[in-house]
């Protein structure tokens, strides 16, 4: 995997489909959970579990999807039945064994108390915890208790007008409310990875509801979502407890934009205070999406390797440049000097006879040297020529992968979290997001959604309102109560009743919406990363389209023609090497006319004129070439230096930094991820079973004793 993938890991959208999932649940009002938990605190768990209606299995089938249970065998759900400060008291767990292929016999696992078949009349024999049950092809469901401590437990901290109160001296009394959950997490576990062995917490995430009425206003929540229908208020909130120390990290070492919510904290101005019960589903595997496990930074590590090793080289090659450019430059004194004094020794020479001989022996003695010289200097003009050819076809060809990568990586700092760039497009595409999923549009397309899943059918409408028919029914809106018997009663002018007419109303009126504001509020986050990851990629093909064009510039400079010499960088030194090799070749015949000089003089003497103006252009060659030199040796040291600080301030920094901890979070995050996925169950599990469990805390309500 690449690790411009990574991110794709992190967008996982099952917490929104959670999250919708626990709406539905608080907006049905006496649901599964709720109904099915109260019952158990009245010591009549069997009781209740087989009068429960279809609304209240249709909504439990509907948790169990959300939270994947489809792909398990045995699910679990535990029931912690608490005060209204969060002390447990009794733990109940339901079991459903699914019988996929119909099998006569189903193999469990379990540790529970009083196990009691609660929807049909299947038996099983007991081996200590084996279990084996007469299935006779059907699902088995089933429930016990239990002592055993529960992995996520709940603290419930309540304050009047900022003092702490007892939740029963709370009833009944008005002012500022402020009501705390923390949450604490007791699973710790053991993950290896790459070899060694990493403790970290069970990711459980825990998300608490409850439904405040119109006593409540002013209402506001931390870690969490305050949803109104002009009456009540809809609080749900979410914290992760133990994830920040699973991850090693202190809360400031990220960017503000990423939490580790840890308590749920809601504030309101009340009038005589009362709540109902609240509920808190804890699961852990709602990071399952994001699963570290494939990731592969064998092509990263090896490439940052070879970027250092090259940036090195590259290091070590500009300074050979610039080393080899300053002897040439040292020796280039000493060559304009020879050439100086050779044409200053013509000169003397031919302007007397009488020195002719003494001048001719001490030329015949230095042309040696000047052979000698003359062939040093073509060999390094040539070297110069096809530097500067090479130069320029590596202007001219095409990026490579590590300069593309290269380009990429500067952008990318650009689009940092946190940063004013990543703020701006984070924050125009969630408000996009958010604006889209509330519109009417969508809120109709989810309505069509809900009535495909059955849920506005007559079988659960039907359901719904024998509920009402005896139970009676609030109006949300008006807050007008009707008995039960006011339910049975018939609507004037139809053959409806009350409770039909209700349960219609309440199926069809605002769940949609509900989902809709959930969606926006909880999946703004991923789509905001994702339009910053698609502009980021737009940003670095732009880099990479940009430092192609700036090559073909270089290059197009180098190869522009001077209007006063003719010539360019690219033709001017190969002018250059062609015209050293020329002199380098003519050495040889200078060689041979001083040897002629020397057995000739008078001849000589008579092209006196030539021979002087000869010594002259002499000279001027080896000052232009004297100049070039510095030119290029000034150029040496600029092209060193920028590289030193290119390695320095920019390789350096890369390597330093990915050698860094990023691999040690990486391999943290992924073996929180794999905690998750391997808690599976509470109560055991036989050797072919997979499961998957849910914990649902529900503390008692805080009222007025009648």
């Amino acid at each position: 995997m690449k690790i411009k993938e990574l991110q794709k890991k992190f967008q996982s959208r099952f917490a929104i489909r959670m999250m919708a999932g626990v709406l539905v649940i608080a907006m049905a009002g006496g649901s599964f959970a709720a109904g099915y938990v109260q019952g158990a605190g009245n010591q009549a768990v069997t009781v209740e579990a087989a009068e429960k209606s279809q609304l209240e299995e249709k909504i439990g089938e509907l948790v169990n999807k959300k939270s994947g249970a489809d792909d398990t065998t045995k699910d679990e759900t535990v029931y912690v039945i608490s005060d209204a400060k969060g002390q447990p008291g009794k733990v109940i767990v339901e079991e459903w064994l699914k019988n996929r292929d119909g099998a006569a016999v189903i193999e469990d696992v379990s540790d529970l108390n009083g196990i009691t078949n609660i929807k049909g009349d299947e038996t099983f024999t007991q081996d200590g915890e084996k279990l084996t049950w007469q299935a006779n092809g059907n699902d088995i469901y089933y429930e016990g208790t239990t002592d055993e401590q529960v992995p996520i437990s709940e603290k419930v901290t309540y304050y009047l007008d900022g003092q702490e109160i007892e939740p029963e001296e709370l009833a009944g009394k008005s002012g500022k409310v402020t009501i705390r959950f923390d949450y604490e997490n007791h699973e710790k576990t053991s993950i290896e990875k790459d070899g060694k062995n990493i403790e970290v917490y069970v990711p459980f995430t825990v998300m608490t509801g409850m439904i405040l009425n119109d006593d409540f206003t002013n209402v506001e929540v931390t870690n969490g979502k305050v949803i109104s229908d002009g009456k009540n208020n809809i609080v749900v909130g979410m914290a992760m407890p133990g994830l920040r120390e699973s991850l090693q990290k202190e809360a400031g070492e990220f960017d503000s934009d990423i939490e580790f919510p840890e308590y749920v904290e809601v504030s309101a101005d009340v009038e005589n205070f009362s709540l109902e019960m609240t509920a808190s589903v804890a699961m852990s595997g709602l990071l399952s999406g994001m699963n570290l496990g494939d990731v592969d930074l064998t092509d990263l590590e090896q490439s940052i390797d070879d970027l250092s090793d090259g940036s090195d080289q590259l290091e070590d090659g500009s300074r050979q440049i610039k080393e080899g450019l300053g002897t040439l430059k040292d020796n280039m004194g000493d060559f304009t000097s020879g050439a100086s004094d050779l044409s200053n020794g013509i000169k003397d020479y031919t302007d007397g006879a009488k020195k002719l001989n003494d001048g001719l022996n001490t030329l015949n003695a230095s042309v040696g040297t000047l052979s000698k010289g003359a062939t040093t200097l073509d060999a390094s003009a040539k070297t110069i020529a096809a530097g500067v050819k090479t130069l320029d076809a590596a202007l001219n060809a095409e990026m490579s992968d590590k300069e593309k990568a290269a380009a990429k990586k500067q952008v990318s700092a650009q689009f940092s979290e946190g940063g004013e760039t990543y703020q701006y497009i984070y924050q125009s595409a969630t408000d996009h997001f958010a604006n889209t999923m509330t519109s009417e549009a969508t809120v109709g397309l989810i309505q069509n959604g809900i009535a495909g899943m059955g849920l506005t059918s007559d079988g659960v409408v039907a359901a719904l309102a024998q509920y009402y028919a005896e139970n009676g029914f609030v109006d949300a809106t008006s807050g007008q109560k009707y008995s039960a018997k006011q339910c049975q009663a018939t609507v004037p002018g139809t053959n409806t009743t009350y409770a039909a007419y209700f349960a219609s109303t309440v199926l069809k009126g605002g769940l949609a919406q509900g989902i809709a504001g959930g969606i926006a509020s909880n999946g703004s986050d991923a789509v905001g990363k994702s339009v910053v990851a698609a502009c980021e990629n737009a940003a670095q093909t732009a880099a990479v389209q940009g430092a192609e064009n700036a090559k073909k510039t270089i290059a197009s400079q180098i190869e522009a023609v001077d209007k006063t010499s003719g010539y360019s960088l690219v033709s001017g030194s190969q002018a250059l090497s062609e015209g050293i090799s020329t002199l380098a070749a003519g050495v040889p015949d200078l060689v041979s006319g001083v040897k002629q000089l020397a057995s000739g003089a008078s001849t000589l003497v008579a092209n006196n004129e030539k021979l002087r103006n000869g010594a002259s252009d002499l000279s001027d060659g080896a000052n232009k070439i004297s100049d070039g030199v510095d030119q290029l040796d000034d150029g040496a040291d600029e092209l060193y230096n920028g590289v030193v600080k290119f390695n320095e301030e920019g390789i350096s920094k890369l390597v330093d930094a990915f050698n860094g901890d990023a691999k040690d979070l990486i391999d943290r995050m992924d073996a929180v991820v794999q905690a998750g996925e391997n808690y599976t169950t509470f109560t055991g599990l036989a050797k072919e079973q997979v499961g998957s469990v849910k914990f649902i805390i529900k503390t008692d309500a805080v009222k007025v004793s009648e």
